[in-house]
């Protein structure tokens, strides 16, 4: 494991482990470890393989520099990962955190870009829908750069409510990265493996949602039904996928992280 592959905050016992989204989005979670780390001990868990395999290890040993078991909060892709890792290794969790969980099953991923492309204008509506085609059909390198980049600035209409400042200066994203664990990840879920690791967890599980998040809630409480896991569900309102950089939701979101 790369000496660099997680960052501590605060004081031990580091008992909230944050993982972050992406895939890739490495360091998007320093902002909201650092502000947890004022009143407990966080570690940020920064992904660097290039497999689902491979990242669930490295979490492992990330998990060894904590006082286990942990509170284990997982950001969009990292709620996917997490839910994997809590599945395998039951010991090391006592209580999973799922924040803005995108789907788990395919039938509600259509939701996503239908709830996105009506926040958007016509002309904004077409360039993401041209740059997602870019991105999953995998163009030569330069233009799938510059769809990333088109995919990035529009995502910050529509999967932002009211954005508040957010120390995002250690983000360091990994577009390689993305194009490597990102096919894997839906194939899993396409093989409903979430929804059968979901059905393995032993553990306390906490779903907190954005409202207005594109990503349609129904696509975590269903499935998570189906596998008979019991959850606790916090619907914030005014806030799409990002409640540490929502203004409306940034201190509830906070506030229980701070006691989970």
């Amino acid at each position: 494991m790369s000496q660099v592959s997680f960052r501590l905050y605060g004081s031990a016992p580091y008992s909230l482990v944050l993982v972050h989204g992406g895939p890739g989005a490495r360091g998007s979670l320093a902002g909201s470890a650092k502000e947890i780390g004022k009143t407990r001990g966080v570690l940020e868990a920064l992904q660097t393989g290039t497999s689902i395999e491979s990242l669930l290890q490295e979490l492992h040993e990330q998990l060894h520099q904590t006082a286990c078991p942990v509170t284990l909060a997982g950001h969009s892709w990292g709620a996917w990962l997490s839910i994997l890792y809590a599945a395998r290794f039951p010991n090391e969790v006592r209580h999973l955190v799922l924040v803005s969980c995108p789907p788990l099953t395919p039938e509600f991923v259509p939701q996503i870009l239908q709830n996105r492309l009506a926040l958007l204008s016509n002309e904004e509506a077409l360039a993401f829908q041209t740059a997602l085609f870019v991105v999953e059909k995998q163009e030569e390198s330069a233009l799938k750069e510059q769809a990333f980049q088109t995919l990035e600035f529009l995502t910050q209409k529509t999967d932002f409510f009211e954005p508040c400042p957010y120390d995002d200066q250690a983000l360091d994203m990994d577009v390689s990265q993305y194009q490597l664990i990102w096919p894997q990840a839906i194939r899993l879920r396409k093989e409903n493996k979430f929804v059968q690791a979901a059905a393995k967890l032993v553990c306390p599980i906490t779903i907190l949602h954005g409202k207005q998040d594109p990503h349609p809630l129904q696509g975590v409480t269903k499935p998570l039904r189906t596998a008979n896991a019991a959850f606790q569900l916090i619907v914030f309102d005014k806030c799409s996928h990002s409640p540490f950089a929502e203004k409306y939701a940034r201190d509830d979101f906070y506030q229980f992280l701070q006691q989970a």
